[in-house]
């Protein structure tokens, strides 16, 4: 177990007197400066101080108090001394970072350098690795170093090295890890390469024996929700009884953690990444990617040669993204066949190619030992045309590969590709319809393939894989379709594609630039002359989609002017239009008015909201109007939340329309008691209507009606317990249970209800401590618990309440600046708390 010290981690989080007042400039040339004099001071070397404050007289003082700290530092770390000088054994005696005292350097690299100690109060060996002083301006790198010893201290494997302690002294972070007596791959392969007798001279059997190792290690660490992201031979170890261990988990993440690497960034080594990896796709990689880096590794150890030698990085990139492997028997034509083909499939250019799992990696090397058949099989004919048409995209765009694809295994394919040869023009018409048709399969097989799944809560995994495989595709196209005019409206419909799959997967950055890029493409087409209203109607979607980013992202101004105009040409094109458009229009528009009144309600314009919803709901119940799933799950949807608005300010109204949203849902929903979707949204009419009722002071028919939302909640539970939407739902009827047997005197019931509120709520606010809606869900359930004690006199159990109501909010708060609400909440939150602690003594004494 890891031994945390928060304190002593966030004791660099302040900044020298007088940063402040810097200009954006100021500051970014004293990083600049701050950075060489970090760099040289590594280097053995300093800077001429005095010639930098001449040089930059407007900095001097702050770049001094900057200086000041860091001299403080220097001579702390044996890495950061000038390497000229050999410091004296007594000298090195004095060099500690709290319990440890360290001994000499044994490695580092670009995340940190590592050094062997002494653990004085419990005499043994460690390493120790401490974050570079070059880093310290970084707070990204800082989240990092924390986030590797957290997740490294979360995993336990006989092959992973334990971390025994985090901490921070002077400024400088550290952890302590286990230290291994021996060296790393990188070392051995490296002799090995030399002819050295020292090099690596275990055979393939013991070399594949510890890739078996690594991966099950890996395994563990996938099945925590810890992807490694930089497997490779010099973060492998051989002590001195030939165990192999890996370490580093440096630029690990936490599948829970999306904040700390953004889309974009290429972090690792590049020579043993992943394709995607190497793109910088951070939302694609997966476990996947680890098993693609081990089997990169495993092919060095056994050739003596990286999989990619490419001098460069620009160099490498290509060869990941577009060469293959030289085959494994090339090179060591000794081997079993049955490797070569199981290192292939796990260094599949394409995810889905590869093994689902480290442990499905590690089952076939056994099989390979045991000499059975091994899952991977050789890649056919088929296969490689792919491989060739996805590496060569250009080509195939405009060449007679596409045509070979559609019709490979046939006697027809020759003659088509005789044609294309002939009739180039033609051949790239073609071409484009083959590309159309295969987006057309991706929609069919991915989005609406994934839309299915989404009420099978189990599939949520597999569904997720879907959702990234499908933006993985259309990024590709993407990438390709840009520079072709000819393209711009596949273009944008695949812009909004990926904005949508982004905001799927919660990438709401990436999904708000997609989505723009999508509208801007959408306004340039439906200005032209020729615009037919099928594309006015998807720029009106497109805009409706931005403006939905812009709500998720906190921009409610742009989000309103988007849907404004949305709206405006909705209407325009439904006046117009007559048929099936205008039943698809008449559609479009209430989804954006129910958007837009959604919007107004949570900026307190509830007048012009319910206005809106007025305008959808007549639209959607006119003569004529259809009464399909389409329409009338629209409807429902509008009800509910006109309903959601009016209970505060005309709560009989609220419980009409909360009736007639939730007419027939029930009993559609006893019809098909599976339908996952269908349940969560009766839930969610059920606890609009109980909250209704309830402030129209009815609150008997308010607890029935909540105990009906919970009774399927449960039974949603139990079928999918590990699916955390139904159990934040559970959490909100339980508080709403809570608040109406509160409002009707049943004190014990409604502290029942609090208390299962809460049994099911802590939870998911560990798991989820990074969403805002859930820590502020959270925040709001311990806030009434907090009032129901104060109305029974217990001041000190409400003060208790509010306290951890506020510290949950708080986090809300941080997490999103920008929702009003969170801070509306946390201002009740610390009003209540200050009214109970003004009247009991305890507490002040407490707080004093």
């Amino acid at each position: 177990m890891v031994a945390l010290n928060q304190s002593q981690l966030d004791d660099s989080r302040s900044d020298p007197l007088g940063l402040e007042h810097l200009s954006e400039e100021q500051q970014s040339r004293l990083t600049e400066l701050l950075d060489q004099y970090l760099i040289a001071l590594e280097n053995g070397q300093r800077l001429n101080v005095d010639q930098v404050s001449r040089e930059n007289p407007d900095l001097a003082e702050v770049f001094a108090s900057y200086l000041e700290k860091l001299d403080a530092l220097y001579g702390v770390v044996p890495g950061f001394q000038d390497p000229t000088e050999t410091p004296s054994p007594e000298h090195t005696d004095k060099m500690t970072l709290g319990d440890y005292t360290i001994l000499r350097e044994i490695g580092r690299g670009g995340m940190g350098i590592v050094y062997e100690a002494s653990q004085q109060s419990l005499d043994r060996r460690v390493a120790i690795k401490l974050l570079p002083l070059a880093s310290l301006l970084d707070a990204r790198q800082i989240a990092r170093f924390r986030n590797e010893a957290h997740a490294a201290g979360l995993l336990q494997h006989p092959n992973i090295v334990p971390i025994y302690s985090v901490g921070s002294e002077r400024g400088v972070h550290y952890y302590a890890m286990q230290f291994i007596d021996g060296e790393t791959i990188d070392e051995v392969v490296s002799r090995g390469r030399t002819g050295s007798s020292a090099g690596l001279q275990a055979g393939a059997t013991q070399i594949i024996r510890w890739a078996i190792d690594i991966a099950g290690a890996l395994q563990v660490a996938h099945e925590n929700g810890v992807i490694h992201r930089d497997v490779k031979p010099s973060n492998l170890m051989l002590d001195q009884a030939g165990k192999i261990w890996i370490t580093d988990f440096g630029l690990a993440r936490r599948q829970t953690d999306v904040t700390l690497t953004r889309s974009g960034d290429v972090i690792g080594t590049m020579r043993y990444m992943s394709p995607e990896q190497a793109r910088g796709q951070t939302a694609l990689i997966d476990g996947r990617a680890d098993v693609y880096s081990l089997a990169a590794t495993l092919y060095e150890m056994l050739t003596l040669r990286p999989a990619h030698d490419g001098a460069d990085a620009p160099t490498i990139l290509k060869q990941i993204d577009q060469q293959e492997v030289t085959p494994l028997r090339s090179l060591r034509p000794d081997l079993p066949r049955d490797l070569e083909t199981v290192i292939a499939k796990a260094m599949s250019k394409c995810r889905e190619g590869r093994y689902d799992t480290a442990a499905d990696f590690a089952a076939d090397l056994t099989r390979i030992l045991e000499g059975q058949p091994t899952i991977a099989r050789p890649p056919s004919i088929a296969d490689r045309v792919g491989r060739f048409a996805a590496m060569h995209r250009s080509v195939v765009m405009t060449g007679a590969v596409v045509v070979s694809l559609g019709f490979i295994g046939s006697a027809f394919m020759n003659a088509k590709l005789a044609a294309a040869k002939q009739e180039s023009d033609a051949s790239a018409i073609r071409a484009m319809r083959g590309e159309a048709e295969a987006r057309d399969a991706v929609d069919r097989l991915g989005l609406r393939g994934a839309e299915q799944l989404a009420n099978i809560p189990a599939a949520d995994s597999v569904r997720r894989q879907l959702l990234i495989d499908t933006l993985d595709y259309y990024q590709r196209f993407a990438a390709g379709a840009m520079s072709d005019p000819q393209l711009r409206e596949d273009l944008a419909v695949t812009l909004g594609k990926i904005g949508s799959l982004h905001a799927e997967l919660g990438d709401s950055d990436n999904a708000l630039v997609s989505l723009t890029e999508s509208e801007s493409l959408y306004a340039h087409l439906a200005g032209r002359p020729n615009a037919t209203d099928g594309i006015r109607l998807d720029w009106s979607t497109s805009q409706n989609n931005l403006a939905q980013a812009h709500v998720r992202s906190g921009n409610l101004t742009e989000a309103a002017r988007y849907f404004a105009r949305a709206i405006a040409t909705q209407r325009t094109i439904a006046d117009r239009t007559r048929g099936e458009q205008k039943l698809t229009t008449t559609l479009a528009l209430a989804t954006t008015l129910n958007n837009l009144g959604l919007l107004l309600s949570q900026t307190d314009a509830s007048a012009k909201a319910e206005e809106t919803y007025m305008e959808a709901i007549d639209l959607l119940t006119a003569d004529g109007a259809p009464t399909d799933n389409g329409f009338r799950q629209q409807l429902a949807t509008v009800r509910a939340n006109l309903s959601g608005l009016l209970t505060s300010t005309s709560p009989d109204r609220a419980v009409e329309y909360a009736l007639q949203a939730l007419s027939g849902q029930l009993d559609t929903l006893q019809a098909d008691r599976g339908n996952a979707k269908l349940a969560t949204q009766t839930i969610v009419t059920l606890n609009t209507l109980g909250a209704a009722q309830s402030a129209a002071q009815h609150p008997l028919d308010a607890i029935n009606t909540f105990n009906r939302a919970i009774e399927i909640g449960h039974e949603l539970l139990a079928r999918w317990p590990e699916h955390a939407a139904y159990r934040r739902d559970l959490v909100l009827s339980y508080n709403h249970l809570g608040l109406a047997y509160s409002k009707a005197g049943g004190v014990a019931n409604a502290r029942a209800a609090f208390d299962e509120a809460l049994t099911l709520g802590r939870p998911l606010a560990t798991r989820f401590s990074t969403d805002a809606e859930t820590r502020s869900m959270l925040g709001g359930v311990l806030n009434n618990l907090g009032f129901l004690h104060q109305q029974r006199g217990d001041d000190s159990a409400a003060a208790q309440a509010y306290q951890e109501a506020i510290q949950h909010q708080s986090a809300a708060v941080r997490l999103a600046p920008q929702v009003k609400r969170f801070r509306d909440y946390l201002k009740k939150h610390q009003q209540n708390y200050r009214t109970v602690a003004s009247t009991d003594t305890s507490i002040q004494k407490a707080a004093s």
